[in-house]
């Protein structure tokens, strides 16, 4: 489970999340919990509902975090897993030992300072974050033919621009002829044919411009559905 998920940027509900725990404790399934961006949720909550708070998930979950997302340390490559001593355990230890052993002692320390120093930045952000969703999705519902679904986390907006041609094609006129730079959807799996990544990691003038640019893109274009 990936909530909030990228590249959709939608949250499971806590309903949702409930029945999914049911079955996976009624199937003895393992669960593994995917919560980069659990702390950039704009919801009634300071986080996002967890799959790992009902019954019978800490014997069978595993939940993943970083310090990427929340902190702003992606290049710092570190996060963190949690789960259930035992088999399980010693499997999620293995793997992470070929993966990510002996993180540097600067980027252990930075990390600490995250955890223990004020939270202030990431509320900050979260604002932030919130003010640039409304700037690419009020622009981006200007423009005709182009649907999407509100997110309610992480930092990226998926619109379906389908009603204008292939997502490959519209992403690298945007990025040749307007500097602006997507993530064609149909990268990420056949369900995105026909959509775009947009990520608002930068800043509110940055993504005032991008959407200026797109709808003067999109203007010039006839739909072909």
């Amino acid at each position: 489970i990936s909530s909030p998920g990228n590249p959709v940027g939608t949250t499971t509900s806590a309903e949702q999340l409930k029945e999914i725990a049911e079955l996976v404790v009624a199937r003895d399934l393992i669960v593994v919990s995917d919560e980069t961006y659990a702390r950039l949720y704009y919801g009634d909550t300071d986080v996002a509902p967890s799959i790992m708070s009902f019954p019978g998930m800490a014997e069978r979950g595993i939940s993943l975090g970083t310090f990427s997302k929340t902190y702003a340390m992606d290049g710092w490559r570190l996060g963190w897993a949690v789960c259930p001593e035992g088999e399980l355990f010693g499997e999620v230890n293995k793997s992470r030992y070929y993966i990510s052993s002996c993180s540097n002692t600067f980027i252990q320390y930075g990390a600490v300072a995250a955890l223990e120093g004020s939270q202030d930045c990431v509320a900050e952000m979260k604002e932030l974050y919130q003010d640039r969703l409304k700037v690419i999705v009020e622009g981006l519902q200007a423009i005709p033919g182009i649907n999407l679904v509100v997110p309610d986390g992480a930092f990226y907006v998926f619109p379906d621009v389908s009603a204008y041609g292939a997502s490959g094609v519209i992403a690298s006129r945007l990025l040749d002829e307007y500097g602006v730079a997507l993530v064609d959807g149909a990268g990420l799996g056949d369900g995105g044919e026909g959509k775009l990544r947009i990520a608002y990691s930068c800043s509110t003038e940055d993504c005032k411009e991008g959407i200026r640019r797109m709808q003067e893109f999109f203007s010039g274009l006839e739909r072909v559905k």
